[in-house]
């Protein structure tokens, strides 16, 4: 039986993030193995070095603790390896490794083989996927062959760190909170339960607040004369970590540009990106020789935030009566291409749990040199002719109130469908605004509608999202 290795996010078709840029670390576990490299990593640790880190443990008599505990057997019950993954992410995160014998002792003292299971991956993800509350956001599985040939050999699971504490272990629609501590499997006490909840809240809190100040640093660089902006922040819950090297400027820009060539909406297309680094943060402009961005601004943070923006409409009128407009339709779409690029940079960094996504449109305002001070310019969705004085009593001269919703990044980074019901969420609340109720191409079901493009952009986003599996309704109108 050959080597594999699965996670709970994976990563979407379409998209070449690799598995090292996805995984966990436990780097207190690969160093008592006496490993350098990721022990979930198949590529940078191959299966004999796995073997032989087991071997070393064995022959050290390495402890089990908070992060490590050596099963000689597979699982006789569900609801012991939900109780044991549940335990790990009440804690720290850490690993079981079935197939070494503790004799009962806690420490690695021999190898006891576990049987191949066809359906280990699937049998894990489904454990945890229904037996945990809220559901582990990040399960790495991975089976290591005996490399004598032998059958047998030894199953590794890895459970993440999470933002998302008190985890409860389900059985039979009761509930229980085990936590790991050094070597045994506790549980949790009413008032220690009572603590993980003030803390998860106050958490959500502080992330809300570091959303506000991202943006807030990166609102200055649009040049919001006769530009219209969609602006889109998203912080995770658990923070990653991209080193700053030379080579990383570069590597950001080159996802921003992989991103930008996946988006058919030509208005949004720049070919004059330019980069440069800013206190924890790679700053992506479209505009090199300018101090402010005219049709794309990106600032990605090295810990997994970011803040995404793209201009999404145009002044229209003359002197008498100018009105600012943009398409619904590109709207949500440019929303949800945005929210992808921050989900596929906060993945990239290693971030995890939840995170916080909010997005505002941005209307323009006349130059202040033409009159000294900032005018702002009436805003409409979907206005091709001259607003009528009702229209215009009713239209937004001022910032929309920040949109903002709660997504599970684990989730929405491994399914589009997933991340299209999320961004949809997010388009509800922000097009409400103004005074808009339906979201017209983002659905409910996840599939993605782009109908009411125009025709060479409609046939451009149905190429689009065929290319990348995402389901479409069937087309009704002539692509002609």
């Amino acid at each position: 039986m050959s080597s594999y290795l699965t996670e709970t996010e994976g990563h979407r078709p379409g998209h070449t993030a690799t598995v090292s840029a996805m995984t966990a670390r436990f780097r207190r576990v690969e160093q008592a193995l006496a490993l350098s490299t990721d022990l979930f990593d198949a590529t940078a640790t191959p299966d004999a070095d796995v073997w032989q880190a087991v071997q070393h443990a064995i022959d050290n008599n390495v402890p089990e603790d908070d992060d490590l505990d050596f099963k000689r057997e597979w699982w006789s019950n569900p609801k012991e390896l939900a109780k044991d993954c549940v335990a790990f992410a009440n804690a720290a995160g850490g690993i079981l490794i079935f197939g070494v014998d503790d004799d009962g002792r806690d420490v690695a003292v021999g190898w006891s083989p576990v049987a191949p299971k066809s359906d280990f991956d699937e049998q894990v993800q489904s454990i945890t996927a229904t037996r945990t509350a809220p559901k582990l956001p990040r399960v790495l599985v991975r089976w290591v062959p005996n490399p004598n040939g032998d059958p047998d050999g030894i199953g590794l699971v890895g459970v993440a760190r999470t933002s998302s504490q008190p985890h409860a272990a389900t059985d039979s629609h009761r509930l229980t909170y085990p936590v790991r501590r050094s070597k045994i499997t506790d549980y949790m006490s009413e008032s220690e339960v009572a603590d993980r909840y003030r803390n998860r809240f106050a958490m959500a809190r502080g992330d809300q607040d570091r959303a506000q100040a991202i943006t807030d640093a990166a609102r200055p660089a649009l040049e919001r004369t006769n530009n219209i902006w969609l602006t889109v922040t998203f912080v995770p819950s658990l923070p990653g970590s991209l080193p700053l090297t030379a080579e990383q400027p570069y590597e950001t820009t080159s996802l921003v540009w992989q991103w930008q060539n996946e988006m058919p909406l030509e208005h949004n297309q720049t070919r004059n990106f330019s980069e440069r680094v800013r206190k924890g943060r790679i700053v992506i402009s479209s505009d090199a020789a300018s101090r402010v961005s005219h049709y794309q601004h990106h600032e990605l943070w090295l810990k997994g935030s970011g803040f995404a923006s793209a201009v999404v409409g145009e002044i229209r009128g003359g002197e008498a009566l100018r009105w600012g407009t943009a398409a619904q339709p590109d709207v949500e779409f440019v929303l949800f291409r945005l929210t992808d690029l921050l989900t596929q940079h906060a993945t990239r960094a290693g971030a995890a749990g939840d995170g916080i996504l909010v997005a505002q449109l941005l209307p323009a305002h006349e130059d202040a040199a033409r009159g000294g001070a900032e005018v702002p310019i009436p805003f409409l969705i979907d206005t091709t002719r001259p607003p009528n004085e009702a229209e215009l009593a009713h239209a937004r001269r001022v910032d929309g109130e920040p949109a903002q919703v709660t997504v599970p990044l684990d989730t929405i980074a491994e399914s589009v469908s997933e991340l299209i019901i999320a961004t949809r969420r997010l388009a509800v609340d922000l097009l409400a605004e103004d005074g808009i109720s339906n979201v017209v191409s983002l659905m409910p079901d996840g599939q993605y509608d782009p109908g009411r493009l125009l025709n060479e952009l409609q046939r451009k986003a149905r190429q689009w999202a065929i290319d990348r599996n995402i389901e479409t309704p069937p087309l009704y109108v002539s692509l002609r």
